[in-house]
């Protein structure tokens, strides 16, 4: 069985003095010993409204951290990354597994606007729930949302 969940997160990233919502919602998928592909959508306004989007996930042991590197193509078909890690610490272990610190880049890796992302602990049910191997509702809205997603991003619809 291939170790696989769906994790989504929401927040602001600051840009010129704004303030301007951002969220994901990924699947993960086990590539080797503590990394995975991820893909969902992001929806990172007024870069993009939604669309799909991929990347990466990398857990470290030593030191302890949570990696995501999170890529998308704005609304002018250039290259955005969601790049952030999460340090979990004992000492604050909800705080430190929930929140995200995150940056987004251009395609050049130039920091765009800076913010932070977490995670909506009254989702832990459905998070927990992902884990299983049989198809939950929330997965099977998750793969719902994706396709039509990535159906409106290639057939040219509004993102």
């Amino acid at each position: 069985m291939q170790l696989s969940f769906v994790e989504t997160m929401r927040g602001t990233l600051r840009h010129g003095g704004a303030h301007h919502p951002v969220d994901f919602q990924i699947r993960t998928r086990r590539l080797a010993r503590g990394r995975f592909a991820v893909d969902g959508v992001v929806h990172a306004s007024p870069w993009l409204e939604e669309g799909p989007c991929e990347g990466t996930l990398t857990i470290g042991l030593w030191p302890a951290s949570i990696a995501y590197d999170v890529g998308f193509r704005a609304r002018d078909g250039s290259p955005l990354r969601l790049v952030g890690a999460k340090s979990p610490s004992v000492l604050q272990p909800l705080r430190s597994m929930s929140v995200l610190p995150i940056e987004l880049r251009d395609g050049l890796g130039t920091v765009l606007a800076a913010g932070s992302m977490q995670f909506d602990l009254f989702e832990l049910p459905e998070f927990i729930a992902s884990w299983l191997p049989t198809p939950t509702l929330p997965r099977r809205r998750f793969e719902a949302r994706l396709r039509a997603v990535t159906r409106a991003a290639l057939t040219g619809g509004t993102s």
